[in-house]
């Protein structure tokens, strides 16, 4: 076996070798970086929410994580299994969604105020919500439920 073959079938070895461990660390051939999946928070951590009852108002708060969005079409409000209108929620950002097409969201925060002076005590008030993150990860339906005071 000459030099040149014997060259030539040693970088063989040495790139064959290389390949599996450079595709285990999401490497690509054709980027100068490894690749990764982006990695997506909890979803109590994108949309941390708070609620506070005040007298006739329940205020229900959302910090929504940068990257990520609310539905505004996807809140609702029921009070003992009932449909409750939500009134003076803000108006959303137009936005194009790949899952469901033009919709309104919200980033960054959210305030909205459930009126409660009609609602009996002990009623049950559930907060229904849905969100996605820009990069690709759409988080199912949400729900929280409080006991009125």
């Amino acid at each position: 076996m000459n030099l040149k073959s014997m060259l030539l079938l040693a970088s063989s070895l040495v790139l064959q070798s290389t390949i599996p461990v450079l595709a285990n660390n999401n490497f690509s051939l054709f980027a100068n970086k490894p690749q990764s999946a982006p990695a997506f928070l909890p979803v109590e951590d994108a949309f941390v929410f708070s609620q506070l009852q005040q007298g006739e108002n329940l205020n229900v708060f959302w910090q929504i994580t940068d990257g990520y969005y609310l539905y505004k079409n996807k809140l609702r409000v029921t009070i003992n299994g009932n449909e409750h209108t939500i009134d003076g929620l803000p108006a959303g950002k137009d936005y194009h969604d790949e899952y469901f097409g033009d919709v309104e969201i919200f980033q960054y925060e959210l305030m909205l105020s459930v009126p409660v002076a009609d609602v009996a005590p002990a009623s049950e008030i559930t907060i229904h919500y849905q969100g996605c993150a820009v990069a690709g990860l759409c988080y199912p339906p949400m729900t929280k439920t409080f006991i009125s005071q």
